[in-house]
């Protein structure tokens, strides 16, 4: 489910002319580990991004901008991305031109949910613009369609 989402994460970008992101092993991780402690908790919230920027395992980063997804059944990987994109706030993450890096993690509860985090960085060394504020439109969406991998 991760790489299908990251695939439409640069897919989106590229049809709006924004340089795509790398994926980011560590920043993979926290995704990872943050979308595992919501399930466990049922607390469905961000985490710290600013506290994140003093961990060892992310130096490099000079900013974090982070998106979060539940969903209470089994949904397929485009529909999380397809939440992501009809969100403002989550789609000015996914499509800021600033973040040069992304990390996703998915994690299929046993109860059947899903909850998804992605995580973006820049780097100190990115050749971007600076982070930016805006909320860029909500259409054209590259690939709406609620298609792809799913939790079993």
């Amino acid at each position: 489910m991760e790489r299908e989402i990251f695939d439409r994460v640069n897919a989106e970008r590229a049809a709006r002319g924004l340089a795509p992101v790398s994926w980011n092993e560590e920043l993979a991780a926290v995704a990872a580990q943050w979308s595992r402690h919501m399930a466990a908790t049922g607390r469905f919230e961000h985490q710290d991004t600013r506290a994140l920027l003093g961990r060892e395992d992310l130096a490099g980063f000079v900013a974090i901008g982070e998106n979060i997804f539940r969903s209470t059944g089994p949904v397929p990987a485009g529909a999380v991305h397809a939440g992501w994109m009809r969100s403002p706030g989550h789609r000015a993450n996914v499509l800021n031109p600033g973040w040069d890096r992304v990390g996703i993690g998915v994690f299929c509860a046993d109860d059947g949910s899903v909850w998804a985090t992605q995580e973006f960085g820049r780097t100190s060394d990115a050749d971007r613009p600076p982070v930016s504020e805006q909320t860029p439109p909500a259409e054209p969406l590259t690939r709406p369609e609620p298609t792809g991998p799913r939790c079993r």
